[in-house]
């Protein structure tokens, strides 16, 4: 337990994350949601992610708080797959600058 978290929220929390991250990745391959395939994949993940966040949400987690942390990691995760598995260009400086509004939110949320 983590901060008073369950291992369920945590575990939640991951999929929601990990959901939004994958479903903005899979963004691209849908072709503008003309490819069926990639696009009923896409779909499916974003689901199964405001699923999580709904029974997070559900069991009392605070949307001031999921939110600012979202903001802050999907971004930082689409980024990296972007530059380190699709090889899109990016500057150490657009990195570095990306990083610190990450986490300048994730500091914001904790105020």
């Amino acid at each position: 337990m983590v901060a008073g978290l369950s291992l369920r929220a945590i575990v939640l929390f991951i999929v929601v994350v990990l959901g939004q991250i994958g479903g903005s990745v899979l963004l691209g391959r849908t072709a503008g949601f003309t490819h069926l395939g990639w696009s009923l994949l896409c779909a499916l993940i974003y689901v199964i992610s405001f699923y999580c966040l709904a029974v997070l949400l559900k069991e009392g987690a605070a949307l001031s708080l999921l939110m600012p942390l979202m903001a802050a990691t999907v971004p930082i995760g689409a980024i990296l797959i972007s530059v380190f598995v699709f090889g899109e260009a990016a500057s150490w400086m657009r990195l570095a600058l990306l990083g610190l509004a990450c986490v300048i939110v994730a500091v914001a949320s904790a105020v």
